[in-house]
């Protein structure tokens, strides 16, 4: 029975091993890590969101008449100026930009723009890299035009500026693309790190489950042996 234990144990960790140490490796970078330093959190400061009235000259009221199916209506400071942010029913949930001070449409942001945004939100010490186009898809599948806003920073710290709204809507950092790779290399899903039930990490849990339960065994019929020795 011992024999049989301990074969079985040896090739189910031979099967599994390298996989504990991955499992073991990858659970504590993430656990260490501060999870909000992760998302960048930390990169940027909050959006400015209290404007002067006198600003105001095109009103709430204004906007409605103009855009009757305006929905999800921010009024924000962009660039120094006081806008109105928000979509539309119409334009395929196109977002808008409508200047709170004279009414008029605002062009998406340019490249100009998008470094003048990052620079004023970025808490770091790095100097402005680079400024790239981006195409994204939105959960919804539509496309999104992006700014990508990279700094000199030791973390290569990145901004993600949606061109139509100007809002910074990703952070990205070298620690976060470590993190990004640990949590696939965690959950065997080397693809997009989404599928956290794929057959691969399923198998290789059953397989870790029976090698830590013949481990367990095989300790239990060693020292029932050993007692059993001490005692005759």
């Amino acid at each position: 029975m011992i024999k049989t234990a301990r074969t079985s144990h040896k090739w189910l960790m031979r099967f599994t091993g390298l996989q504990f140490i991955l499992w073991a490796l990858t659970g504590l970078y993430m656990v260490c890590m501060d999870i909000h330093f992760i998302h960048g959190e930390s990169l940027t400061r909050a959006e400015a969101q209290t404007l002067p009235l006198s600003d105001i000259r095109f009103s709430l009221a204004e906007l409605l008449q103009v855009y009757p199916d305006a929905s999800n209506i921010e009024l924000v400071t962009l660039l120094n100026q006081p806008v109105y942010r928000f979509r539309s029913a119409s334009g395929q949930r196109r977002i808008h930009l409508i200047s709170a001070r004279s009414g008029l449409p605002q062009s998406e942001i340019t490249a100009n723009q998008a470094s003048t945004i990052a620079t004023a939100a970025y808490t770091g010490n790095g100097e402005l890299v680079s400024v790239n186009p981006l195409i994204s898809r939105d959960a919804r599948g539509q496309l999104r035009p992006l700014w990508v806003v990279t700094f000199s920073d030791a973390a290569s710290s990145t901004l993600y500026i949606e061109q139509q709204s100007g809002r910074i809507i990703r952070h990205r950092h070298n620690y976060w693309y470590l993190f990004d790779w640990m949590w696939r290399l965690h959950i065997m899903d080397y693809d997009d790190g989404e599928n956290v039930a794929n057959p691969l990490l399923l198998i290789l849990s059953v397989a870790g489950l029976f090698a830590a339960l013949s481990g367990a065994l095989l300790l239990i019929l060693r020292l029932t042996a050993h007692s059993v020795r001490s005692t005759s």
